[in-house]
């Protein structure tokens, strides 16, 4: 991270950022994203994961095509603002995916019988974005690729034996698009003291 980036401080403002300059991210910010990827705990160590960062533009375009084919998420009117905002900045990242600079693609393989799996792979999801709050990057965790499987892995040579797991678009946010502080539910809603009901908090 930065000079001045306190991990807490990455924890407490790290937000949803789905709308990105154009600009090129470098290399060297890609392969520090990556890095604090592998360092990412996972089961057994087995260190399973495979990331593909996209950039060319003509499989960015095949990507956004491919999103946008099916159904699409229904944005009800009679949601809450916040709802409908989160909504409707997901399908505009969707409109728009193929003018983000920089696409990583989270693949693991399956693991029949694992009651978890995301257990193997979203720490080190986490550890892309806030790797990627701590320099100045904007990110999102995805996972409407899934919808698309079959497509990706043969639009990107994924072999048999693996699956995607997340799309994380990577870019500088854009103007508007802005950190936190974010609005969570106090610890005290959602933490109990040894058993379900008793509040952390009291």
């Amino acid at each position: 991270m930065p000079e001045g980036m306190d991990l807490f401080e990455a924890i407490h403002t790290q937000r949803a950022i789905r709308s990105f300059k154009p600009d090129l991210v470098p290399d060297h910010l890609i392969t520090t994203l990556l890095e604090a990827a592998v360092k990412a705990p996972n089961g057994g160590n087995v260190q399973d994961w495979r990331f593909i960062v996209i950039r060319d533009q003509e499989t960015k375009r095949k990507i956004g095509q491919l999103y946008r084919t099916g159904t699409r998420s229904k944005i009800d009117p009679n949601w809450p603002a916040q709802r409908r905002r989160i909504y409707t900045s997901a399908q505009e990242l969707e409109d728009h995916l193929e003018e983000v600079p920089a696409l990583i693609l989270v693949c693991i393989p399956p693991y029949p019988g694992e009651p978890n799996p995301g257990a193997m792979i979203f720490p080190a999801v986490q550890n892309i974005l806030l790797a990627a709050r701590g320099l100045g990057l904007g990110s999102v965790l995805t996972v409407r690729q899934s919808r698309h499987e079959q497509e990706l892995k043969e639009l990107l040579d994924i072999p048999e034996g693996m699956q995607t797991a997340a799309l994380l678009p990577i870019g500088y946010p854009a103007e508007g698009a802005r950190y936190g502080p974010t609005s969570r539910k106090p610890v005290a809603e959602v933490a109990f003291r040894e058993t379900w009901g008793d509040s952390w908090g009291r």
